[in-house]
């Protein structure tokens, strides 16, 4: 791990407003305007339940999440509504951004973002492109889990050797896409490795930060590379699931992960036993 660096400053996460609250369901309440809870909801809250326990055991923690919304350009009025919201839920939000679609890209660059979580798949797979480490929000039904922070990595991603990232030609993916997961695996690498140093402020049980590795359409070999690679970027993956080709999402209902960092991999066709 000699690589890998020491951070002591905050790991920045940031997420768009259409995410943290549903903007199809306003709050019809008398005694408050606040916006409906949106996917991102539980995601936030179990990032500030991590916060709160690190500041627990050590009044002097830098190694903390911080939470940047980044919204569209709208009214006064409607920001507002947004910042009043994020105040009556008890959100530690400690930046917003408005700015228009194109602009999202330099919002995330400018402010060093380590991850931008969100349910469009298309502005995951362009951050990635660009070099951001990027998620998938998973849509948590219940809101009251809240208690633990459940990261899932993609094994097919990780463990993929540089000859089977080339290999995907064969299976109708384009040099872009290609260049994509590649640089997805990189994005992965700088955030397991804070990960990794975050969660081992922790013991093994009853820890906050709850990690996994699932592969779906790779086979056990590639499930076991990406286990030992991961840590070797200095994290041990709490859970492991190498599904070889099955559904996931009765896997993923179980987990119930906050976040999926997929690589944008999820229409890749099943990878050979070979590979």
């Amino acid at each position: 791990m000699e690589d890998n660096k020491i951070c002591t400053g905050p790991l920045i996460i940031a997420l768009q407003y259409n995410d943290l609250f549903d903007l199809d369901k306003l709050s019809t309440s008398t005694n408050t305007d606040a916006l409906t809870k949106g996917i991102a909801f539980t995601f936030i809250k179990a990032v500030q339940t991590v916060n709160e326990r690190l500041v627990d055991q050590n009044k002097t923690e830098s190694l903390l999440f911080e939470v940047i919304l980044v919204a569209k350009e709208c009214s006064e009025e409607f920001k507002l509504k947004i910042v009043e919201s994020v105040k009556h839920y008890g959100l530690e939000i400690g930046k917003f951004y408005f700015c228009k679609k194109e602009e999202l890209i330099n919002t995330l660059q400018s402010n060093k973002v380590n991850l931008f979580v969100s349910t469009d798949r298309d502005a995951v797979y362009n951050a990635l492109h660009t070099g951001i480490p990027a998620a998938s929000l998973y849509d948590q039904a219940d809101h009251h889990i809240l208690d633990k922070l459940k990261v899932i990595f993609s094994g097919d991603v990780i463990g993929f050797s540089e000859d089977t990232l080339d290999s995907l030609s064969d299976f109708g993916f384009n040099e872009t896409q290609i260049e994509t997961f590649k640089a997805a695996k990189i994005c992965m690498k700088e955030f397991a490795v804070l990960i990794g140093q975050m969660r081992r402020r922790f013991g093994h049980e009853n820890s906050p930060l709850c990690t996994c590795v699932l592969t779906v359409r790779g086979s056990r070999n590639i499930c076991a590379t990406a286990l030992k690679t991961l840590r070797e970027w200095g994290l041990d993956a709490d859970e492991a699931f190498c599904l070889a080709g099955a559904p996931c999402s009765p896997i993923l209902a179980v987990v119930k992960p906050h976040i999926l960092l997929d690589g944008g991999l999820h229409n890749i066709p099943p990878i050979p036993e070979s590979q």
